[in-house]
């Protein structure tokens, strides 16, 4: 059961591709971008089932680090979670929240340490649900996938990140998650202080990568932070500190592959705005976000940027993405959906 995993060892085909809560709830069409990406590369990937005994679900990771679950109750959840994916015949797990990543990677490495546990939570994913724990081949971030198949999927972009009118390449200052580089520096791409998993892409799409003294900072989000009204401070103090860090720079847009990460450097600006009268205005979108752009898809039934606080339509106006400004106050804009069938090609 035990597979040495290499973190430029990344899966790129029979991927289960597990719920997060947060980007669910927060931006749910990253999800489906995600998906529809690795099947414009012909990924076979899954999500498990609609209902039943193949229903995913997310990795409990907010109420494990919000002190709700405990360690065994991530375990069996996590457990479920990799027994699905042997059911349905996939290898490998590829979540798209960086904290869920942390959680299976977690998981992981408890039982290489601790090889009794593998027993222990076999017995309770039996007595639960009759089910029993498959270790998978591979952990993957859905933004290490992105990372290895950039070029591939580049292949197929309508738009480069180049400013139409001057042919300056764009500026991007990239937030990668803690969770996704901090807590397991040896598997992220390039390691802690020069994580190339964002990089990558902005260099290979045509924009460039600006450094900035607090790149590394964490964007306060936490779990205690923005759940627990007292701490709010917290979340918009480090927020601020990021932006007056990167402003300098002249950046033209800020690119995450962490939910929460996305949503708090997008929404507290305009908490910063509101408290100390500073006005940024960077756009700020996921890998998954920027790649469907750049592929030409819709930015308000595909994209969704309408649900953005900072807007996103003066960044599609540099690269020369049409767009009309007037479907930002649609009545509700659908989110064009791909249903897939478990084991197949979605």
């Amino acid at each position: 059961m035990s597979v040495p995993m290499n973190p430029k060892d990344i899966p790129s085909d029979g991927l289960l591709v597990t719920p997060s809560c947060i980007t669910g709830a927060l931006n749910p069409a990253t999800e489906v971008l995600v998906t529809r990406c690795f099947s414009q590369l012909g990924i076979r990937w899954g999500m498990g089932g609609a209902e039943g005994r193949s229903q995913t679900s997310c990795c409990t990771g907010i109420l494990f680090h919000g002190d709700v679950a405990t360690l065994e109750t991530s375990l069996l959840v996590i457990g479920r979670l990799w027994s699905i994916a042997a059911d349905l015949g996939f290898e490998n797990i590829v979540t798209v929240c960086v904290t869920s990543y942390a959680m299976h990677r977690e998981a992981w490495a408890l039982y290489q340490a601790e090889p009794e546990l593998v027993g222990r939570v076999d017995g309770w994913l039996r007595e639960a649900c009759g089910r029993r724990l498959v270790l998978p081949r591979q952990i993957a971030h859905a933004s290490d996938v992105f990372w290895l198949r950039r070029n591939e999927l580049s292949k197929h972009f309508q738009y480069r990140l180049v400013d139409q009118r001057t042919g300056r390449p764009l500026r991007v200052v990239e937030h990668v998650g803690c969770h996704y580089n901090q807590l397991f520096p040896e598997q992220s791409v390039g390691g802690v202080d020069y994580c190339d998993v964002l990089a990558g892409m902005v260099r290979d799409w045509g924009g460039e990568i600006v450094d900035y003294p607090l790149r590394r900072a964490c964007c306060g989000m936490g779990f205690r932070q923005c759940m627990i009204q007292p701490n709010r401070g917290y979340t918009v103090a480090n927020v601020l500190a990021k932006l007056r860090s990167m402003a300098p720079y002249d950046p033209d847009l800020i690119l995450t592959n962490c939910p929460g990460c996305h949503e708090f450097l997008d929404r507290e600006q305009y908490a910063v705005k509101q408290i100390t009268g500073e006005r940024y205005d960077i756009p700020t979108l996921s890998y998954a976000e920027l790649a469907a752009l750049l592929l030409g898809w819709d930015p308000y039934e595909d994209v969704g940027i309408q649900s953005h606080t900072v807007p996103v339509e003066p960044l599609l106006a540099k690269i020369g993405i049409p767009f009309d400004s007037q479907r930002e106050f649609a009545s509700r804009s659908r989110l064009r959906m791909v249903a897939t069938s478990p084991g197949r090609v979605a």
